[in-house]
């Protein structure tokens, strides 16, 4: 070494890294047993190799601390990746112009070392450093210690403190999870204490030091280039230890590690790793590495959980980290010949089993209890945030004693920290008392469909050709099952808990949806809180929990998202906020259909309000929903009035116009006039000038909302199982018509904020009328009213598990009959949507008219012909039972419930088998795929600006 090393020194010893240091130890455990040095005798060769990027922040304490070793290296080789920042100048002064290799920009820490070796003479170990790690005295002697202690060890780590703290742990060795972590065996934090210093055999160890012997980096042929940065260590020692050699800490050595890569402290330069590097070198390393025939379903594995991170990534509002971890998997999965030869080159060294070495790697249940970890921790830091102990590694630029720790008291109470989530656990709360009787996971009643038994009724009723339930269908799958299905299959035997959430919990569930909207309306806390309660509150107004109506409840908790993402759409214009907006909208319509002319009317505001059409954009979201609804869309708008329709039977709805102004809708769940003080405020709110914008663009919303719900009072529609005309029901227009009314007032806050004390106490008395009072009736009454926590009785028990169909009728002759056929227990949520085909309806409904009026044999037979085997009448009319008693072919049986009667066709019932197309499932398959791919072209992969764009661009261009 130079002497500019060692006037470094001082200033290292400044820094802390050079006093005290310890002496090297006389002897080291190695198996429980002590054992001498004898490497003394006879010195080895060691050929040390440090590598500097842009390192001119640490190299000189780094170069300072190699000059105080007690045992040095044999040789010296210096790679400088492209430095920018002095590195250069610092290694040739201090080991002169010969000893350095200069690498082109973009050289990985593998490729660098390679160049080294090639100018360096024969040694018998080779040490690996970085230019942000120092050592002490005795780093080299302790590795050397370990190394030479057993002829099968071939690398040698070892222990690595945190710079500048000195104190607390990095690693002590490495290892992997099934899911590609780096785990270090570490809690956060941890101080060294001694309780690591027994060398142990470990998977890897860092290249930050690490000392390998150098025929067996020959042998494994050095770093894998295709790891030019992370996970080249754990990748080297999975292939050593396959190899046959072990790979060993050593605890008496020490280096000082800054991470300054991970950390962020490293200047980037053009041709630098992209972010989403760590993340692809992992999935490349358990797929390049993993044996088959384990390999297959890793592959499988990885693919699919990396798509489970993304999405845990968007929902902790992580995008930049979701973002690269597609471009990791798309960059490990769309080579495979690439995978495939480093599979091959890692065949030739194999001597070992991975059974013989699974011990070195982490446990199966690591990640799982990792995930654990973080939800606890986030619950904690959202309850009570002041108890949450910060164990993380110090700043790197300063240091603070333990002693100067303070101690937190209690400090403000949650209410004033946190009032928006002391709310949302109220409203949780009293929605849980509100819905009482409904807690058992399997909510039907009203327009509700029970669940089915599992989420794969929902999975089987999207991709069936045919579909049993009662007459036989081949018509496609609503499009709300889709969704369903995916959010329950976490919770598979359990798919009615997602129907009880949405209803239960709809009051804090669209509460939360309106107050992230009302972050970009207003920024006046307390009034934004009472608006997204009260809009919570306007979804129970409508009566749609009570009633069942899932298709207004998830309509209405998606609405502010609509409004939400349209508002951005309208400031920052783009194809992926209209693909978000269109998909959203698609989402909604697929629980209520109607929701796709709220939405085509919402984007005509949209348009209107900008002032100029944004032909692209609009046309992108109206194009999204066409294309994610397909022909089930198709369906419903053959006949238009048929939008109505929403998720669960066709309940006819009952609003007058007086309703639809007051906010009811019909039957209402609260009295009417709790809403007219909202719509007194509405109506001053247009008053103020400053303001007056914000707020007709609300009562335009709050008008197509009115426009549409009375629509819905003059029209009717039909389905395809009778010919009786359908009153609408009208929730979600009219959900939209109170919501507009109540986001005018609240835009009109900063206007009101000027008037005098005793009109806007008066003012906020009137606002608080409508939530106050809807909760008050909530919480008398309850959620429950058709709506029951109780699987319907459609037909008798002992029918429902008969093998064949039941003919339900309901009315009487003189009013009319009404029938239904029913198979098992009845349609669960999703089969009431399916249209049985016409030929089959029309031919039924004249074979029950026949039935009814002069029977003849043929008539029993032919309902034999569609599977039935039993009539069932839930209140039996004495005219109506008299007739189906004159039929031929029925036999009475008996009945469980009074004033019913049934009727069991004799003889074995023969079903007709419709031939269903086979392009059905490939249709439901294209839509399924079609909102994957919508959805992934959504996320917000961003592009990074400065060296990151150009690494990535370059990754690209390669």
């Amino acid at each position: 070494m130079g002497r500019s090393v060692r006037a470094r020194t001082a200033q290292a010893q400044e820094a802390g890294l050079s006093a005290p240091f310890p002496r090297p130890l006389e002897s080291i455990y190695v198996d429980g047993t002590e054992a001498t040095r004898l490497w003394h005798d006879d010195p080895p060769r060691v050929g040390a190799v440090l590598v500097a990027h842009n390192g001119a922040r640490w190299l000189p304490q780094v170069l300072a601390s190699f000059s105080n070793m007690t045992y040095a290296p044999s040789h010296w080789r210096v790679v400088d990746v492209a430095s920018t920042d002095g590195s250069a100048d610092l290694l040739r002064d201090s080991f002169g112009a010969d000893r350095v290799t200069y690498a082109p920009s973009g050289t990985g820490f593998g490729d660098a070392v390679r160049l080294a070796l090639r100018d360096m003479p024969e040694t018998d170990w080779i040490w690996l450093l970085h230019d942000d790690a120092s050592v002490l005295p005795g780093t080299l002697a302790g590795l050397l210690d370990t190394a030479t202690s057993a002829p099968d060890i071939g690398a040698v780590g070892p222990k690595i403190r945190e710079w500048p703290s000195l104190r607390r742990l990095l690693e002590v060795g490495l290892t992997v999870t099934g899911t590609g972590a780096r785990e270090t065996g570490l809690e956060t934090g941890e101080p060294d204490a001694g309780q690591h210093d027994r060398p142990r055999d470990v998977l890897a160890v860092n290249t930050a030091g690490m000392l390998v012997r150098r025929d067996v980096w020959l042998e494994l042929d050095g770093l894998d280039p295709e790891l030019p940065m992370y996970f080249d260590d754990i990748d080297f020692g999975w292939r050593l230890a396959r190899a046959g050699y072990r790979t060993v800490t050593a605890p008496a050595a020490v280096i000082f590690h800054a991470e300054s890569t991970r950390r962020g402290t490293r200047a980037r330069t053009p041709g630098d790793v992209p972010p989403w590097e760590r993340r692809r070198a992992a999935l490349y390393t358990q797929l390049a590495n993993t044996p088959m025939p384990r390999f297959l379903w890793q592959y499988v594995r990885l693919f699919f959980g990396s798509l489970l991170r993304v999405i845990g990534l968007i929902i902790g509002k992580d995008p930049e980290a979701a973002g690269d971890e597609l471009l990791a998997v798309r960059s490990a999965y769309l080579h495979p010949v690439r995978l495939a030869r480093a599979r091959r080159r890692r065949a030739g060294t194999i001597r070992r089993s991975q059974r013989d070495i699974r011990t070195l790697f982490a446990p199966y249940w690591l990640p799982y209890q990792h995930g654990v970890d973080v939800l606890r921790h986030t619950v904690t830091s959202l309850v009570k945030p002041e108890a949450v102990t910060t164990v993380g590694r110090r700043s790197t630029v300063i240091e603070q004693a333990p002693d100067d720790a303070v101690d937190l008291d209690d400090g403000p109470s949650l209410l004033v920290r946190r009032p928006w989530f002391t709310v949302v656990l109220v409203l949780v709360l009293l929605s849980i008392v509100a819905g009482r009787g409904l807690l058992g996971g399997g909510l039907s009643g009203g327009a509700l469909p029970p669940a089915p038994d599992t989420a794969g009724g929902w999975w089987q009723l999207l991709f069936e050709r045919r579909h049993d339930v009662g007459l036989a269908s081949t018509s496609l799958p609503p499009l709300f099952a889709l969704p369903l299905a995916v959010v329950s299959t976490p919770v598979w035997f359990l798919p009615g808990l997602v129907v009880t959430v949405l209803m239960v919990l709809a009051v804090p569930l669209a509460a939360l949806s309106a107050h992230r909207l009302g972050r970009l309306i207003s920024p006046h806390r307390a009034p934004r809180i009472v608006w997204a309660v009260s809009y919570g509150l306007i979804v129970l107004a409508t009566g749609a929990v009570s009633e069942g109506r899932i298709g207004t409840v998830v309509a209405l908790i998606i609405l502010p998202i609509v409004v939400n993402t349209a508002w951005q759409l309208a400031e920052q214009p783009g194809w992926q906020l209209a693909l978000r907006l269109g998909i959203w909208i698609s989402l909604a319509a697929a629980f209520a259909p109607i929701f796709l002319l709220l939405g085509l009317g919402a984007l005509v505001v949209l348009a209107v309000s900008e002032g100029r059409w944004v032909s692209r954009q609009l046309v992108l979201s109206l194009v999204t929903p066409v294309v994610l609804l397909g022909p089930w869309l198709v369906q419903r708008a053959a006949r238009p009035w048929r939008m109505w329709w929403e998720a669960g039977y066709p309940v006819p709805g009952a609003a007058t116009i007086q309703d639809v102004v007051l906010g009811r809708t019909g039957d209402g769940h609260v009295p009417g006039w709790l809403s007219v003080g909202l719509l007194v405020l509405a109506v001053l709110a247009l008053v103020p000038r400053s303001t007056r914008s914000g707020v007709q663009l609300a009562w335009v919303g709050a008008l197509l909302g009115l426009g549409v719900a009375l629509l819905g009072t003059v029209v009717t529609y039909s389905t395809p199982a009778g010919p009786a005309e359908i009153v609408p029901w009208v929730g979600v227009p009219t959900g939209l018509w109170l919501g507009g009314l109540a986001t005018a007032v609240l835009l009109a806050v900063p206007a009101a904020r000027s008037w005098p004390r005793p009109a806007l106490a008066a003012a906020a008395v009137v606002a608080l009328v409508l939530p106050v009072g809807a909760g008050a009736v909530w919480l008398v009454k309850g959620s429950a009213g058709p709506l029951d926590d109780a699987r319907p009785d459609t037909v008798p028990v002992y029918l429902a598990e008969r093998p064949g169909s039941t003919l339900v009728l309901t009315g009487n002759v003189a009013g009319g009959v009404d029938y239904r056929v029913v198979t098992g227990e009845g349609p669960f949520l999703g089969q009431e949507a399916l249209t049985p085909s016409g030929s089959d309806t029309k031919r039924l409904s004249s074979t029950v008219r026949r039935l009814l009026a002069q029977s003849a044999g043929e008539d029993v037979q032919t309902l034999s012909s569609f599977g039935i085997d039993a009539i069932y009448a839930p209140r039996a009319e004495s005219e109506l039972a008299r007739r189906i008693d004159a039929a031929a072919g029925l036999a009475p049986s008996g009945s469980d419930e009074p004033g019913s009667r049934v009727w069991t066709v004799t003889g074995e019932p023969e079903r007709q088998r419709a031939s269903a197309p086979l392009w059905h499932p490939v249709v439901t398959g294209l839509q399924v795929l079609a909102w994957l791919v919508a959805i992934v072209l959504t996320l917000p992969v961003r592009r990074r600006s400065g060296p990151d764009a150009l690494a990535a661009d370059e990754e690209e261009t390669a």
